[in-house]
Formats: C-alpha cells, structure tokens, sequence
C-alpha cells in the first residue's frame, strides 16, 4: 500500500492521475475517429484498418499496465519510433515531390506508438492533442464536405473527453483518486449533456466567425499537388479521347447525360439533351474563371472541328513541364504578369484535356510529358480519372476595353486565313444580318459588343429546343427559325456572324467558373457546367474570351473572385444550388415566412445557445449540488492562494485545514472541508442544504480574504 501511494504520488507530480476510465474511453474515440478520418483518404489503403486495431490494442494494454514501470515496453516503443522515421525517410527519398502522405504516415504511427504508453491524465490529453492535429491534415485533404461526417462525433467525443478531464482534475485537486473512486464521479449522460453544450457554443461561436470575417486573396495558399502515380492503362499520343464518347461517328452523335458532347475532335451543334448535376472535379484556386479545353477553328455548318491535329511534345524529368504556346497565340506572353495556380480534383472520368485557365505555363501532373496544339490546348497521354490531381499555372490575358478599341484590325496574315473560315451553306440573310449589326462601329471591339448584345436580348436561352426540323445551316435555323437554343448555338451564332463581319473568331469549350462551396472552400464544376464561348482575335492583344450566352453584363470572360465573406459564399452557393431545382409553388409558399423569419430564427438560436451554457454552468440538484460544493472548495483555495497559503500535493482537505487553522483560525475553512469530505465519502452525497450553505461559506471567506 506504501508502494501504491508513492506510486500515486509521484504520479501527480509527473503530471496528474492516471485519469478515470470515461475519460479513456472518450479520448480512445476522438483518436479513432480522427484515424479514420485522415485514413478515408484512399492513399492510405489497408493502413486504416492496421492503424485502428494497434491503436486499440495499445489503449487496453496501456490500461492494464497503467501502473507498473514497463521498461521493456518503453524501449520496444523507442525501436517503433526508429522505425517509423527510417520508413519516413524512405519514402521520401523515393519521391522527394509528394511528402504530404508520408508525413501523415509518420504522425499516424507515432500516434498508435503513444497509444501504448498512457500511464496518466497528461499522456492521454497528449493524445487528444495529437488528434486534433490528425483533424486538421485530414480536413486538408478533404476536398468535399463528407469530412463533416467525422467532424462532428469527433468535436462531441473530444469536448466530453475534456469535461470529464477537467472534473478528474478537480477532483484530484480535492484529494480524491478519479479512478480509484467510483463514488460521486460524473455521470455520462451528463457529461455527453454538458459536452454537447460546450459543442454546441463553439459551433454558435465558430459559426459568426466563419460567417463575418473577410477572406483575402492572400490567405488562400497556392499549392502545388499532384498525383504522384500514373494510372495504368492506355496512352495516347495527342489524339483526343473523351470517355462518355469513345466512338463518335459521322453521323448525329447521341447524346449521353453524363458527359459533354465537346470535349472531342468535332462539336455536333444537332445534339439535345440535358446534363446532370454531378460534380465533375473540384477546384483550388484564388479566383473563378473558365476552365478551358478546346478550341474549334472550322465551321461545317453543322457544328465545328478541329482542322489542325498536329501537337507538340513537351516533356521534362522533374515537375513542372514548361509549355511553350502554339503558333496561333502570337500574343501569349505580352503584358501578362498575373499567374493564376489552379489544382484540380477529378471526381468523374474526364478526356485527356488538361482544364485550366488559358493560357498554361506550367503544368504538375503525374507524368512526364503532355502535347500542346496550336490553339494553345494541353492534350493528355491518358484520360483523367477519377481520384487524380493535377496543378496548372497559367498566365491569363486582362486586356482593358481601352486596349482592345486601340489594338485596330491590322491582323496578321495567317490568322484571317484560318479564322475567317465559313461553309458555302451559310446563309446571306446570315451574312446580311451581320453586315446590319455591325454598321457603323468605330473599332472592331465595338462590332463585337454589338453582335454580343443582339443575342442577348433577341434570343432565349433554352435546354428543351427539339431536334433541327429541317437540313441545313444550323446557325441559320438558329437565328431565323428557332429563336432559342444551348450554348453551343449561342457561341456558335456569335463567332459565324462576327467572322461574316471580316473579324477573327473560333468556339472554345470547357466548363464554366462553377460554384465555390462554402466549407471547403473549393469550386465544385458540375457536368452542367460544361460550356460553350467565344474567342476573338485581337492584333497586339490576342485571344480574347467572350460570353455569348445571356448572361448579367456583355462584354469580356472575367475571372471572379471568391466571396469576401463567408455568409456571402453560403448565400452564392445556395443560391446556386436551388436555381437548378424549380420547386412546387406550394412549397414556396410554404417557405417564404420562414425566409422573413430568418433573422429573427438566427437571433433566437443565438440567444437559446447562450441560454443552454449558462444552464451548463448553473449547480443542479443531485450530483449537481456534489459540483457546487467542489466548486466552492475550489474557490476557497484560491483565495487563500492568493494570500500565499497553497494546498500541497497529496495533502488531504482534512490536513489542509488543520495546517491552515494555525494560522487562521477561520470556522468557515472546517465547515467547508467537512462538505468536501461528505461530498467525496459519504453514499448519500451532499444535498441541497449543504449546496446552500457552501455558497453562503464561500460568501464569508470572500468578504474576509
């Protein structure tokens, strides 16, 4: 027994008790859950599964051994920390560019070693801190909100874990064993009460922060990730190969849900049909823009193709591969200082296009060489699959309106051959109107402006046109006939007319700037964002890009940036989300009080959280009146700490206040002392008269000290 309490003892001096078993249990489920959230990513593997069982191994065995000196375990537990280093450094040694995964390989191992060696309170909080940092490497490899799913039994586990923490520690303050004494503990159900509280107060709390504090450009970080692995599979050699159309024939093509008709060698202007909502790939970047693929330079008559399949190879041994534009962009360098770093998340299967912001300088993606066309386009040797990363660094071109009324129609040579290209089956009422649009423009940028505004508001956009009920010119039945259509007849309209009018034109297709999500703060691109534009030639400026399709403002493709606020980026993406959806018109009805009673609905869950914690904080009956005298006690030592009379460790309540009686003689000091005892001893525990008269005690002393 005198062993036992030196043990104890020595215990406390180290660092505190050895915690009671509720507070292992809940800090064993803070570190699961944080091991599996950080291993859901799938470069972990069979590793989660390895790293949850060691772990749980350790915390029964640590238990068990809590209070013996295990030696041998501590050097077996040295050699493992050995090992993890060594096994850190090889990998990497073996891929110097990609140390995001071994690191949290490294911190994973040393969190399960730890998880051996928990003889007290203060190992165990060492754990809780260690999965806070296991949160926050997973939360930076999340790249959707599913991360919430760990998120929120991991924050309740964590701040019952630190209730029961702090009532072990008050207690052992008081002279009691947390472990050794059953009685009068903290019961769970209020434990998990008082935490989901605290849980729900830092929820209120985080929340207003999120939502009113500015985000500045500065504060996003331009990283550089990629997939460190090619996939295995085909290669291709600058063909363009779209997944969700791998055979694309002569005639109609059909049309399929789940991928855009553009993104191949030819764009069909006959195909109809109707996306779905699914999240393509997801996008960190400081600003939105449009993400482009391809440039089509050949108008059929039935849709547009790429006339040129000649491609550059450029390779490199070492991330980036430096890309050198093609021989179209004449202008691709000039007066661009601004670079633009875009990382993307490929959620579906996508062509072996790389997406980006035109135009591309640098480009990190697992593989060693990419092709370039002449438009200036980033071909792919394999098709993007789901789970791959790749990092563009682009240079984007932000002419002024200024710039593009001086640049003139001085256009060189090879540009108006290629560029003003028309079929015979375009139409004169077509070239007649374009000749009427542009009458009377000072300067080539105001023809197009002009041509951009009559679409706008002559037309409608429409994704339920019907097939082209008769053959020919699809940009005529467009314009003459139809009246409405997608995009692609949009942007297919605005380049025929302006290259009738003598100006220089060419489709691009891609998707569009998509929606930043609120939490994670990345674009998420959704297959109906797939899009159509405009580029028009510029002399001195190059390629400019303009939206064809009805939209706020004609004019230029700008780049746009994130929400300055957080309730900003909630407002746009929700907003966003249900612009897709057209409910019922008795559920609007049905919803629009609640919408004017939101201000006040926020105001009232402000005031009940409030209310909620400051119950937390009230004694209550029951082991609530075990709390208040605890907490009086606790008031009363730091009174007399303040007159430089301190509570020694290992000293019971008893000794204290006989120590204490010779200096101040003070009756309210033994009272007090006798309702600690009958709180930590008696089975029948304190009442409410002893929860009275403590805060009556504590009164007294406060009068006096």
């Amino acid at each position: 027994m005198a062993r036992l309490s030196r043990l104890r003892i020595a215990q406390r001096l180290a660092g505190g008790g050895e915690g009671s078993p509720a507070l292992r249990v809940w800090a064993y489920a803070a570190v699961m859950l944080s091991v599996f959230a950080i291993t859901a990513n799938e470069d972990f593997g069979a590793l989660r599964y390895a790293i949850a069982g060691l772990v749980s191994v350790g915390f029964l065995l640590s238990w068990h051994r809590r209070r013996r000196r295990n030696v041998w375990l501590k050097a077996a537990l040295t050699v493992g920390c050995l090992w993890a280093a060594a096994n850190f450094l090889r990998a990497l040694a073996a891929n110097p560019f990609h140390t995001s995964i071994p690191l949290a390989v490294l911190l994973l191992w040393l969190q399960t070693l730890h998880s051996y060696d928990l003889p007290r309170r203060r190992d165990l909080l060492f754990s809780l801190l260690t999965s806070v940092v296991l949160m926050a490497v997973a939360a930076a490899f999340s790249i959707d909100a599913s991360f919430g799913l760990y998120f929120a039994p991991y924050a309740l586990a964590a701040c019952v874990a630190l209730i029961y923490n702090a009532h072990d520690a008050g207690r052992e303050a008081a002279g009691g064993e947390p472990a050794a004494q059953p009685r009068g503990t903290l019961r769970g159900r209020e434990a998990v009460r008082a935490g989901g509280t605290l849980l729900g107060a830092l929820a209120l709390t985080g929340g207003l922060v999120f939502l009113f504090t500015p985000r500045l450009p500065g504060l996003f970080i331009a990283t550089l990730p990629f997939t460190p692995t090619i996939p295995a599979g085909e290669r291709f050699t600058g063909s363009i190969v779209n997944p969700a159309y791998p055979e694309v024939s002569t005639g109609e093509t059909l049309f399929n849900p789940n991928g855009y008709f553009g993104f191949g060698p030819s764009v069909d202007l006959r195909v109809r049909g109707r996306l779905n909502e699914g999240v393509v790939m997801r996008v960190r970047a400081t600003e939105r823009s449009s993400w482009r693929g391809l440039v089509f330079d050949v108008y059929t008559g039935t849709g547009w193709r790429i006339d040129d399949h000649r491609v550059r190879k450029f390779t490199s041994a070492v991330p980036p591969i430096a890309l050198v534009h093609g021989r179209d962009d004449v202008y691709a360098y000039r007066s661009r200082e601004r670079r633009v770093v875009q990382t993307f998340y490929i959620q579906r299967n996508q062509p072996n296009v790389a997406f980006a912001v035109p135009r591309v300088e640098q480009i990190y993606l697992p593989g060693d060489h990419v092709y370039v066309d002449r438009y200036s386009s980033v071909r792919l040797p394999f098709i993007l699959e789901r789970g791959m990363i790749y990092t563009v660094v682009s240079r984007p071109l932000d002419p002024t309106p200024e710039q593009m009324r001086r640049a003139g129609a001085d256009y060189p040579p090879f540009i108006l051959e290629r560029y003003l290209q028309l079929p015979p089956g375009v139409t004169a009422r077509t070239r007649t109107l374009a000749a009427r649009l542009v009458a009377g423009a000072p300067t080539p940028y105001d023809a197009v402006l002009a041509v951009n505004r009559y679409l706008w508001t002559a037309y409608r956009y429409d994704l339920t046109i019907g097939p082209q009920r008769r053959p020919g010119d699809a940009v005529d039945y467009f314009l003459f006939e139809e009246g409405r259509g997608y995009c692609e007849q949009f942007a297919s309209a605005m380049a025929v007319l302006l290259r009738a009018a003598g100006i220089p034109a060419r489709l691009a297709t891609g998707y569009a700037a998509g929606t930043v999500h609120p939490l994670t703060g990345l674009i998420e691109v959704r297959n109906t964002d797939a899009h159509a534009w405009v580029e028009v030639f510029f002399p001195s400026v190059g390629w400019v890009e303009f939206e064809a399709t009805p939209a706020p403002d004609p004019g230029a493709v700008e780049g746009s940036g994130v929400p300055r606020w957080g309730w900003q980026g909630v407002t746009e993406y929700f907003s966003a989300r249900l612009g897709t959806v057209t409910p019922p018109r008795w559920l609007m009805a049905a919803l629009l009080p609640l919408a004017r009673a939101a201000p006040w609905m926020l105001g009232a869950g402000i005031v009940t959280a409030f209310l909620m914690l400051s119950r937390l904080m009230r004694p209550r009956r029951g082991s609530g009146a075990e709390a208040h005298v605890l907490a009086a006690y606790e008031g009363m030592l730091r009174l007399l700490a303040r007159r430089g009379f301190r509570r020694e460790r290992g000293e019971t309540p008893r000794e204290f206040a006989t120590r204490t009686r010779r200096r101040w003689d003070r009756p309210e000091i033994g009272e007090l002392t006798e309702m600690v005892e009958r709180a930590l001893f008696s089975p029948a525990g304190p009442g409410i008269a002893d929860r009275i008269t403590a805060t009556r005690v504590l009164r007294k002393l406060r009068k006096v000290y």
